[in-house]
Order: C-alpha cells, then structure tokens, then sequence
C-alpha cells in the first residue's frame, strides 16, 4: 500500500513536471530583425547617411593619400574606416533600440519567457515579427 502511494506521488511529479515544461516551452516568440531593421521608418534616412559618409571617406582617402607611403596610406585607410564605423554605430543605435523595445513590449504582452531569433530557430515558436513592426511603425 505505500508502495503504491509512493508511485502514485512519482508518477503525479512527473506529470506535473511535464505539464510546467509545456506551458514554458509554449512561452518561446520568434523574430526576424532583419525585417524590422529593414520595415524601420528611420532605416532609409540612416542607410543614406551612411552612403554619403562612405563616399565622403573614399573621397578623404583619394585626396589624402597621393604622395604618402603605403604605411601612411594604411593608416589613413585604418582611421577612415574608425570613423566610418562609428557613424555606423551612432546611426543604427537608435533603429536597434526602437526594434529592442518593441520586441520587449510585445514580448511582455503575449506572456512569452523568451524571444530568439528567427534564423536561430529550427523549428516551433510563435513568430512575433510583424507584431513587433507594428509597435514600431506607431
């Protein structure tokens, strides 16, 4: 008899174990922010200054390095391109906030533990990609 006590605790652990890993599992969002970065309204104005900046530092650098060594000419090329990837950063920063807090938002809204991305995911999770764009598009 307390055998059977005994299984009967085992096999209602198990099942509750079981139970608590399915609903966690069903808590996981996917998201494709290539899309969003790509959906972002501030992500055409952003890829053209990055355009005009790149030829300004091709420009810079045709300019500058006639007449220099090729060392010179390589560290003219090193600090153009230090220059260029910081405006890189101070351009796209703010898209990648917007799309991170909005993937939070949605991600707090549909009660999901975890957002992974897309490309990352084999197979299962709630794609979550077009929710998050529309929180950003407000």
């Amino acid at each position: 008899m307390k055998m059977n006590k005994k299984i009967t605790a085992a096999v209602a652990a198990a099942m509750m174990a079981c139970s608590a890993f399915s609903v966690s599992a069903a808590g996981i969002g996917v998201v494709n922010t290539n899309a969003l970065f790509a959906a972002h309204p501030k992500m055409e104005k952003a890829q053209l200054n990055l355009k005009q900046a790149y030829q300004k530092a091709q420009d810079q650098f045709q300019k500058e390095s006639s007449n220099k060594t090729d060392a010179q000419k390589q560290q003219l090329a090193n600090n153009l391109q230090r220059e260029f990837a910081q405006k890189e950063r101070s351009e796209m920063a703010p898209i990648m906030n917007d799309i991170m807090k909005a993937i939070e938002q949605v991600r707090k809204d549909q009660g999901l533990d975890v957002v992974l991305e897309s490309g990352n995911v084999v197979s299962g999770g709630m794609d979550i990609t077009s929710a998050v764009a529309a929180k950003i598009v407000k």
